[in-house]
């Protein structure tokens, strides 16, 4: 979410405007926005019913069918121009990827109010702002490890940890740009 903030300008200036659906309740969500200063809103659809399912954002391996990381772009009369779904909660769509996709429609620039978050009650497993760059960083320097360590497994196997690697780093640098904000 931190590097969806730290882009958002791009994303209003391509055209479009940012809201990210989960599971959780508003009240974790408020807190979320508080925490990340996340300039655009959380929606919540707790049964699914919503958007995750119907939408084909589900993960049918996990039983409790929570969403998979996904952006699906829509213009304003909602007509679907753009959808990625990963493959698991690793798999992610980079931003430049996706501020470059979000551009190609030719859009005039948009502006969004920042949400309205109300009561904020953090996750008690949340992950606290000041300990997210040495998350990050764990999860870089992990990565980075068994790529190195299952050389043998194939190229796809080091594309992955790459790629995982790569969006670690940029985790940690949208999370210090926040910091610094």
């Amino acid at each position: 979410m931190a590097s969806l903030a730290y882009r958002h300008h791009e994303i209003l200036a391509a055209g479009f405007r940012t809201a990210a659906i989960d599971v959780d309740s508003p009240s974790r969500h408020a807190a979320m926005v508080e925490k990340l200063k996340l300039p655009f809103p959380m929606l919540s659809d707790p049964d699914r019913s919503r958007a995750i399912i119907p939408y084909g954002l589900a993960d049918h391996q996990d039983p409790r069918q929570v969403a998979l990381p996904s952006l699906v772009a829509a213009l304003s009369g909602g007509k679907e121009v753009y959808r990625f779904v990963a493959r698991d909660y690793a798999d992610r769509l980079s931003e430049d990827t996706l501020v470059e996709v979000l551009a190609s429609h030719g859009l005039p620039p948009t502006t969004q109010p920042p949400p309205t978050p109300g009561h904020s009650e953090p996750s008690p497993r949340a992950v606290p702002l000041r300990a997210m760059v040495p998350y990050f960083r764990g999860g870089h320097y992990a990565a980075l490890s068994l790529g190195m360590r299952h050389r043998h497994l194939g190229e796809e196997f080091r594309d992955d940890a790459k790629a995982f690697v790569a969006e670690m780093q940029r985790y940690a640098e949208a999370v210090k740009a926040l910091r610094d904000r």
